[in-house]
């Protein structure tokens, strides 16, 4: 019978114990490099495989997102759409620099920004022809997956005014469905607001003369149709509809609750990003010398631009303080955040709306905010009284 022999262990020092290290190493290093994000960013800056870009450029995304919210970009501010860059389709963000920074300086904040998730600008470019506006496209080595574009600030025209600290106009919104307690208690905050009504539900009417009788002026809460089907209620304005029908259901409602200033949008996001439609709207509300108040339930609302070419008012809101029913504490931590934005540029629109815990917020850190030199304004002291009502708000975006 043949005897089996053992095999021996390679020896130390040995040219084949060499080798096993080595490949060992070399498959350690592949796998990090695989498997973390820095090696996987190594290696699409180094153009071995593209195989990362989707995920790398998620990671970028959210980094670009954070650097603008810090910054006081909030929602209404970016311009987003998708654009070829090259061979390739990218994101793109344009906005105004707020006021308080000049383009160069976003810049500086999108680089630490892109370098905290391993990325950077690939390319940078400055239009003197449209104002020193910046060109920045952000990436991994050669790979762009996002373009910015940065314009510089405008005259900061109503947000800054002389002799005015920061200000908040802070919007009560979808009133209309009751006058329980915790309505009547937005009704007794101690600082200004405006209050946007519902129209065709059981209290509105109710409402109305409630808050008229409180000195509080109103918007009528206008339903609009948004994207995904949802139904916004009863007379709402639709894409499709003629001028002529747009202009109906306004002055159904300016006939019926007679005491409102102007409208903002209920849902709409279908709505206010089409132009004939708010073409439409915009001139039924010129007619009646109304406001309009872009709820910003989409990035793409042209209601401020089609605003301005009917020689509307109006103004757009920066943050919502409740997209829906919050604890007290998040609530709170987005005043905070207006209050950082009223500060930064001179003036602040938020949106709350009518559920106790967002009353219990707002009692509670109001009058704190009001101590500190916020003030609170209602939309009805920002509008321009008499004629010239064709300069459109804004908060320096």
């Amino acid at each position: 019978m043949a005897v089996r022999r053992k095999a021996r262990p390679r020896a130390v020092g040995s040219r084949g114990f060499w080798l096993v290290v080595i490949l060992l190493a070399a498959t350690t290093v592949a796998l990090r490099l695989w498997t973390s994000d820095r090696g996987q960013a190594f290696l699409v800056q180094r153009g071995i495989t593209r195989h990362f870009l989707p995920e790398l450029g998620t990671r970028l995304d959210v980094a670009l997102a954070r650097s603008f919210l810090d910054m006081g970009l909030l929602r209404g501010d970016l311009k987003t759409r998708l654009v070829t860059e090259g061979n390739q389709r990218v994101r793109e963000y344009a906005f105004t620099s707020p006021a308080h920074l000049t383009p160069t300086q976003c810049q500086l904040e999108l680089r630490r920004a892109a370098a905290s998730v391993n990325g950077g600008i690939v390319r940078a470019e400055q239009r003197h022809q449209k104002g020193e506006e910046l060109v920045l496209l952000f990436g991994f080595g050669r790979a762009i997956t996002h373009r910015v574009v940065v314009r510089p600030a405008l005259s900061p025209r109503l947000a800054q005014g002389p002799g005015h600290g920061p200000r908040i106009a802070l919007i009560i919104d979808d009133l209309g469905n009751n006058l329980n307690a915790t309505t009547r208690g937005f009704l007794d905050l101690q600082v200004p607001v405006t209050l946007a009504v519902l129209p065709e539900l059981s209290k509105s009417d109710d409402m109305f003369e409630v808050a008229g009788k409180h000195g509080i002026p109103t918007l009528l809460h206008l339903p609009m149709e948004p994207e995904g089907g949802q139904d916004p209620g009863k007379h709402a304005i639709r894409v499709g509809m003629s001028a002529e029908d747009i202009d109906d259901v306004v002055d159904h409602d300016f006939r019926r609750y007679k005491t409102f200033i102007g409208v903002n949008n209920h849902m709409g996001s279908r709505a206010t990003a089409d132009r004939a439609t708010m073409r439409g709207l915009m001139n039924a509300l010129h007619k009646r010398d109304l406001v309009f108040v872009d709820s910003q339930t989409t990035p793409h609302s042209v209601g401020r631009e089609m605003g301005r070419a009917a020689e509307v008012w109006c103004i757009a809101n920066d943050l919502f303080l409740d997209d829906k029913a919050e604890p007290a504490d998040v609530v709170s931590a987005n005043l905070l955040r207006l209050a950082t934005l009223a500060r930064k540029r001179g003036l602040a629109v938020g949106i709350a709306h009518p559920h106790p815990e967002t009353l219990k917020a707002l009692q509670a850190l109001l009058p704190r905010l009001a101590a500190e030199g916020i003030e609170f304004v209602t939309i009805d002291e920002l509008r321009p009284h008499g004629k010239s009502t064709a300069e459109t708000a804004s908060t320096p975006r």
